[in-house]
């Protein structure tokens, strides 16, 4: 009977990592980085699976070791029934691990600072300012410069730094590009910074990773590489075919929805994302209601 449960535990357990590994073609996509931010990170990984193989081979090795040589069948091994202590285990019990997590913490504090998503990239190019807001359940991207923005359509020159800065106008959202490395979240009210940037050209999934109601898996949009002639040539298309775009406009846009082909808007009113974020803060001065000025100072007051 045991038998049995245990066969049966052994394929489940097997078809259940075979469904998981199946899983992961998407992400090992953060295995082919495109940048400098998800090559640091690609590489960090990397290092870490190969110092925990210091931990793993050698307690592998020893457990078939020690069970294949401490058989029943085999009656040459050596009876020690009064050995209790070795100093070498000891210090391969203990000292390994604690080697490995020294290291571990260097690089961790090395890394986080590296990899702040507020420090900007050292590069000749001057970078692209783009500001990212998270609705339901699309991604609205603004060109400040440029007066322009795209719906889930991230464009950008390659080998130019990305200054962007994100926020939501509706609950959490997590903005990621895998192969450019990072994840950060997007709040409404406030603002958050990343800075990224391609070496190459080419089309790069990303998308909303904190889930967010009934349209989270269409919560996605494609981040395009382009060389400096094909950004211009973008740019050129979005103030050919869009609309204009300003805050009465953008609550109607920000409705939930989804959509499936992209969306371009030319010109965009100045000062919009800063709109978006004010929506969620108190009014404050001469356009606070009376009604307002007397519940803040109420709750002032039991502060």
């Amino acid at each position: 009977m045991l038998g049995k449960i245990f066969r049966f535990s052994s394929g489940a357990a097997a078809a259940g990592l075979l469904l998981l590994v199946s899983g992961c073609g998407v992400s090992l996509s953060t295995m082919m980085p495109v940048g400098p931010v998800g090559e640091t990170e690609r590489n960090i990984t990397i290092f870490t699976i190969l110092l925990l193989l210091f931990v793993l081979i050698p307690i592998v090795g020893l457990t078939l070791g020690i069970a294949w040589r401490y058989r029943k069948s085999n009656t040459d091994s050596t009876y020690s029934p009064d050995w209790d202590h070795s100093w070498l285990i000891e210090f391969f019990v203990w000292g390994g691990p604690l080697a490995i997590l020294i290291i571990l913490s260097v690089m961790t504090w090395i890394s986080t600072h590296n990899l702040d998503p507020y420090k900007a990239i050292k590069s000749d190019a001057k970078p692209v300012t783009i500001q990212a807001v998270a609705t339901d359940w699309k991604w609205l991207f603004i060109y400040p410069d440029e007066h322009v923005a795209s719906v889930n359509e991230f464009a950008f020159p390659k080998n130019v730094p990305l200054n962007i800065k994100l926020t939501s106008n509706s609950v959490m959202n997590a903005f990621m590009i895998q192969r450019m490395g990072t994840q950060i979240f997007a709040m409404s009210g406030m603002q958050t910074q990343l800075h990224l940037m391609s070496h190459k050209t080419g089309d790069f999934a990303g998308g909303n990773y904190q889930y967010n109601g009934h349209g989270f898996a269409k919560n996605r949009f494609v981040a395009k590489a382009m060389t400096k002639q094909g950004y211009q040539q973008w740019l050129d298309k979005v103030r050919a075919q869009g609309k204009p775009l300003d805050m009465s406009q953008f609550k109607q846009f920000a409705k939930p929805s989804v959509v499936k082909h992209p969306i371009y808007f030319a010109p965009v009113s100045s000062g919009l994302f800063a709109d978006v974020i004010g929506q969620f803060h108190a009014p404050k001065g001469p356009d606070m209601k009376p009604g307002m000025k007397a519940e803040l100072k109420q709750t002032a007051a039991h502060e």
